[in-house]
């Protein structure tokens, strides 16, 4: 490795545009002018590549980083980076001296193996997973966001950009499939609502796509198969959806290097809750206390675009605005509840208009794309909801209506091209 290192011609010529130095256990770099960090504590692979001609360290910490080995400072930076992970420097430099862009790993985290095939014959994963507590605890797939986060067998987490996670800490089974560190996506999501989707990447002690082998002869239980009625499996990804039943089913995915992706030795697997809740559609309370004091009938009838599991003002239509509009979508005021409603096909999205920051009109014209026009509740948490979605210029009639109904400015900047 030394030897690489004492010969300095073996890097490129360092210029003065791009800037690359160590602080701690961050790595920062110059690019185009913004200063970019890796966290290394966070590495999880690296690679060196060549871009139009140009040598590039590829590293990612669960966001990408392209620093041109050209960077000044990279020739002292490298070598202690490749001491601490141990990066391949033969694949390096012998890399760097292609004639023709390409790609090679030098180095990856290896990962423990965090599933397991158990024997016997399960048949309960359409019904929901068993957590080995003690004692062990069997839980329903229509849990919600709210009752796991009580049964004490987790934690919440955000990552350093601001997602929140929930991981259980403990060993689950699903079916034969043992994993550890089973984990939910919570932002945005209604704390009422069951769980829709869990996650996980699985790896093998090889880190490679042994484990997705594994999983597919498991829910494929070794029979021969055509891809396309699962999916498809390509040189450079694979991908599979097994139906569990009762609209419960998983997915399997593993990329495999090429021009635009990277290997990292696992399997993205998700669990997926498909299943119908009408009971979160109703609304019986307000549908008690609505009082119209204002409704217009709309050109169209639009769907809303908000999906109910995802937003938890999303409600059945109420019986008395059905009966107004008839086959008709439409917009209402009630004044005595404070309240506005936006009535579309099936459903309704009902809002305290304290809630309500200002209301937003996008129109698109036609280019490349079609041409559409948005109606958006922008609130005042900072959240958005898309309400409407029609021709372009179709809403903009409605926004004097909302403004005097609400007393909530109605933004309709410039429209522009679809390109």
């Amino acid at each position: 490795m030394l030897n690489f290192f004492k010969n300095s011609s073996n890097f490129p010529k360092e210029n003065n545009k791009d800037r690359i130095w160590l602080n701690s256990d961050r790595l920062r770099y110059l690019d185009h002018g913004n200063e970019e960090e890796v966290n290394l504590s966070q590495l999880r692979y690296a690679y060196v590549q060549l871009l139009a001609g140009d040598p590039y360290l590829f590293l990612f910490d669960d966001h990408q980083h392209y620093i041109p080995a050209s960077s000044q400072g990279f020739s002292k930076v490298y070598p202690k980076l490749s001491e601490q992970f141990g990066f391949d420097d033969t694949v390096f430099f012998h890399t760097m001296k292609q004639k023709q862009d390409c790609k090679a790993k030098i180095w990856i985290q290896q990962q423990t193996c965090n599933y397991n095939i158990l024997p016997g014959d399960f048949e309960d994963d359409h019904i929901g997973f068993e957590v080995y507590t003690e004692p062990t605890q069997f839980i329903s797939w229509d849990i919600s966001y709210a009752d796991i986060e009580k049964l004490g067998i987790g934690h919440q987490y955000s990552s350093e950009y601001g997602t929140v996670y929930f991981k259980i800490d403990y060993p689950v089974r699903i079916g034969n499939l043992w994993l550890k560190e089973l984990e939910i996506y919570c932002d945005d999501i209604p704390p009422h609502v069951p769980v829709q989707e869990y996650f996980i990447t699985i790896y093998d002690e090889s880190n490679t796509d042994k484990s997705y082998k594994d999983l597919r002869n498991l829910w494929l239980d070794g029979e021969d198969y055509d891809a396309e009625d699962y999916g498809y499996e390509r040189e450079d990804q694979c991908y599979l959806s097994f139906d569990f039943g009762d609209h419960i089913s998983s997915s399997i995915c593993y990329t495999y290097d090429d021009e635009s992706n990277y290997d990292d030795g696992g399997t993205s697997l998700h669990f997926y809750n498909e299943r119908d809740y009408p009971s979160l559609l109703e609304n019986p309370v307000y549908d008690e206390l609505i009082e119209v004091t204002e409704l217009v009938k709309l050109k169209n009838k639009w769907d809303i675009k908000e999906d109910f599991r995802k937003n938890a003002a999303v409600k059945n239509i109420p019986t008395s605005i059905k009966q107004q509009l008839g086959k008709s979508s439409g917009i209402w005021l009630d004044k005595k509840n404070k309240k506005i409603g936006f009535a579309g096909r099936e459903t309704s999205l009902i809002y305290d208009i304290e809630a309500i920051d200002f209301f937003e009109i996008e129109n698109v014209l036609p280019a490349k794309g079609p041409g559409y026009a948005v109606l958006r509740a922008n609130l005042i948490n900072g959240r958005y909801h898309y309400i409407f979605d029609a021709d372009t210029y179709e809403l903009d009639p409605y926004a004097i209506t909302l403004e005097n109904w609400t007393n909530k400015k109605v933004s309709i900047p410039e429209a522009y091209y679809n390109c």
